[in-house]
């Protein structure tokens, strides 16, 4: 039997997803993962949803033309513009970024779709401007939660066509590289969460390596190579936790028994952040960790089965869609 491919498992996923239906409410309060658990992941399962549809239909759309797909999509982003009026909650302005990129990302793919009126389009916009964009610049903190906000509103603005919004996030994210990585490649706004502390360099790297390959499709300006004013690099960053993660794991300083995944697989994290840096860096070593994994699909919540976030799903059919 032929070997599935990652277009093959994407229509899978995308042909499930045509049933079913969107889960915006008016308000969307996400409480503090650590403070209310089980309210945390019951009020973020909305979006996860959503977002799993959305992204995977209007992917689908992007590389078949198939327009049963775009109108999918299309119906998931709509009812989000349409019934949206506020995200409230500690965990709003983080989990509306990590999983509404995953929406603005549809919106592109399907952009060109005659059934997607200017005016819907339009409404589209106006919800992430006025209802998202001011809950993720608000985000205090200067940790993975800043990487996501830079993140989600680079590809807001790229969406938008708003180059002046775009140059502006640009500065940000690179003054952001130079102040939130050390010289020897660790976060240290990361190092201090203990057994957890390996998967949040992972849920700070995964982000900012995505916010990077946009500004690169955008402006030419390649921040995978570049060196800040104080030495501060992402590809240093990204050298140094894969050094752990390839093996090394008692290694790692920051705790004994750092969170990892039991059995690596297509749908486990880093592989789909060590599959797309494999491309951007044609680093043979990333490419022998990912190769047993392949088709590389991204890091499925194991609480509830969606997509944990958006920044690298689906790396190889991403790559593509944006050529």
């Amino acid at each position: 039997m032929k070997p599935l491919t990652a277009l093959d498992l994407l229509l899978q996923e995308a042909n499930e997803s045509l049933s079913a239906v969107g889960h915006a409410a008016s308000t969307w309060d996400i409480p503090g993962y650590y403070f209310d658990t089980a309210g945390h992941k019951a009020a973020k399962r909305w979006m996860e949803a959503d977002a799993r549809t959305a992204y995977t239909t209007a992917l689908a759309y992007r590389l078949t033309g198939n327009t049963t797909y775009a109108e999918k999509a299309k119906e998931i982003l709509m009812n989000w513009a349409e019934t949206n009026e506020e995200i409230t909650g500690p965990d709003g302005p983080l989990v509306s970024a990590y999983l509404g990129v995953g929406l603005i990302q549809a919106a592109e793919w399907i952009a060109d779709f005659s059934g997607w009126s200017p005016d819907e389009q339009a409404l589209f916009a106006a919800w992430l401007t006025h209802v998202c964009l001011p809950e993720w610049d608000r985000i205090p903190l200067r940790n993975n939660w800043w990487t996501w906000s830079l993140y989600a509103q680079l590809c807001l603005f790229r969406y938008l066509g708003d180059k002046a919004g775009f140059e502006g996030e640009v500065t940000l994210f690179k003054e952001h590289l130079d102040s939130s990585l050390s010289l020897e490649g660790f976060i240290p706004e990361e190092t201090l969460r203990g057994k957890h502390s390996l998967w949040y360099h992972y849920f700070a790297l995964a982000p900012a390596t995505a916010a990077a390959k946009q500004i690169l499709e955008m402006t030419g300006e390649d921040l995978f190579h570049w060196i800040s004013p104080n030495g501060k690099s992402l590809k240093t960053a990204l050298e140094r936790f894969f050094y752990y993660v390839d093996g090394r794991l008692e290694e790692w300083p920051y705790d004994d028994e750092p969170i990892f995944p039991a059995q690596l697989a297509a749908s486990t994290w880093p592989l789909d952040l060590i599959e797309a840096m494999s491309e951007v860096y044609d680093n043979p070593v990333y490419e022998r960790f990912v190769a047993p994994y392949r088709p590389i699909k991204g890091n499925l919540n194991i609480n509830s089965g969606y997509y944990h976030s958006y920044s690298w799903v689906y790396p190889e059919l991403q790559a593509r869609s944006n050529k």
